[in-house]
């Protein structure tokens, strides 16, 4: 990918907080398109991602937010019983520990994680600010051009197994004729090169449309 710009990598402090918490869930593996929810029976639930890709969904109207890698790890904005009922979507086949938020808060206090927590809770905060909330109010195109910046950025096994329209509609909702249109018009320009659908390469994009 020419472009510069690259989505932020994945929380440098999931693997430091995985070593200390992973002795203490339950391990279980799943296959690709399994949902795992970050409320279950009105108890707040995290999730260790131990192998594979996730992705992250708000519940309220089905958006993906983002996905992530391996190590990676969800649910500790629920410690204060003020829930963020959102989900994961295995995009991969994975290994993930469970641990309910509650024994993860006694398991905290124990073993005094509360700086790594709070870095970790900023790191993700600063991804969500920087990659998922509107900056002023974006064209069509400018959400189409972020969303093939990240999409460039993704696992390839990934990227070869999604279609741009759809990785682009699931986190934006823009409508399917309006992305085809621009992904059609990049593609006839020399932008970006597809195959199928999936997204190749992408040459350069350009600032406006």
């Amino acid at each position: 990918m020419s472009s510069t710009e690259k989505p932020p990598r994945g929380s440098p402090y999931a693997q430091a907080l995985i070593t200390h918490l992973q002795p203490s869930c339950a391990i279980r593996t799943t296959g690709r398109g399994e949902q795992l929810d970050l409320v279950v029976n009105d108890r707040g639930m995290s999730y260790l991602i131990l192998d594979g890709t996730v992705a992250i969904y708000r519940r309220s109207d089905n958006l993906m937010l983002s996905t992530a890698k391996s190590p990676a790890f969800f649910g500790i904005a629920n410690l204060n019983n003020i829930f963020f009922d959102d989900y994961l979507k295995t995009v991969t086949p994975c290994k993930i520990g469970l641990l309910p938020t509650e024994q993860l808060n006694v398991i905290i206090e124990e073993k005094g994680l509360w700086g790594l927590i709070s870095n970790h809770l900023m790191f993700m905060y600063n991804q969500l600010y920087n990659t998922v909330m509107p900056k002023g109010a974006p064209t069509a195109y400018e959400m189409i051009r972020q969303q093939l910046i990240l999409l460039m950025n993704e696992d390839e096994s990934y990227r070869r197994g999604i279609t741009a329209e759809r990785y682009i509609r699931d986190k934006t909702h823009l409508s399917r004729s309006g992305v085809m249109r621009i992904l059609a018009d990049l593609k006839t320009g020399g932008f970006i090169e597809m195959d199928e659908g999936r997204l190749i390469n992408v040459i350069k994009l350009p600032a406006k449309y």
